[in-house]
């Protein structure tokens, strides 16, 4: 009798990575940080765009925690602040004094958050799952979002030392702490405004260094992977 041979289970088919679903988070917070930026440059003209400011920067606080998917009490208390600090910002525009320091100290503190939060989330995407579309908005998204946090800590300098930040004259504003910004986080230096004290240059050299580490490490290593992706045949 011949022996009956028993069947044995095919082997799984091999897999190729699956590719991550890109969900259009990103790409909503770049379009909100890029309206932050034109509104906060005009803030000062009226109180309405001032609050335009603040809702939009409550806003980009929340989506980025959101979608970085931060632990459920760090972002409950983190939002929670944010939200405090929101509403003590109202008096604190109207009656000046300590509670403005308290509440842009705090505001500074708490919005350096969301770069810490993105990064820490692509990060962590680029490590397991490689580079995708939401990998480079969300660098993207770090970015200009760095370049409106050192703009709002020039305008925090010059509130705490009750004197202009910049040593020409009259050249103090929302929007040309903006310029500044920008062009100190991508070492443009066209050297029209510079900052009068000790404390303002040694910030805007940090941003410049930040600036460069960011553009040579995270952008440069981004886009090379995300170049090499496309480059690769697609898997199905």
């Amino acid at each position: 009798m011949s022996e009956k041979k028993e069947d044995m289970p095919a082997p799984p088919a091999k897999k190729g990575p699956t590719r991550r679903k890109v969900r259009p988070d990103y790409a909503w917070l770049l379009c909100m940080i890029l309206c932050f930026l034109i509104v906060s440059g005009f803030e000062h003209n009226h109180r309405l765009i001032w609050g335009a400011g603040i809702c939009l920067r409550i806003a980009i606080f929340v989506l980025a925690l959101h979608i970085s998917e931060v632990g459920r009490n760090y972002y409950l208390t983190a939002v929670g602040l944010a939200l405090i600090v929101a509403g003590a910002s109202v008096p604190a525009r109207m009656y000046h004094g300590d509670l403005e320091l308290l509440v842009m100290v705090t505001w500074s503190a708490l919005l350096l958050l969301v770069p810490v939060s993105i990064l820490r989330k692509i990060g962590k995407e680029f490590t397991e799952e490689g580079v995708d579309l939401e990998v480079v908005l969300g660098a993207l998204c770090a970015y200009l979002f760095i370049g409106a946090y050192f703009a709002f800590l020039y305008d925090v300098m010059a509130t705490l030392s009750e004197s202009p930040f910049f040593a020409q004259p009259g050249a103090d504003g929302k929007l040309n702490y903006l310029y500044f910004s920008f062009i100190t986080l991508t070492t443009t230096g066209y050297g029209d405004i510079s900052p009068a004290f000790g404390p303002g240059r040694m910030i805007a050299v940090t941003e410049a260094v930040i600036g460069q580490l960011y553009l040579v490490s995270v952008v440069a290593i981004v886009v090379s992977a995300f170049g090499k992706r496309k480059k690769s045949p697609s898997q199905e």
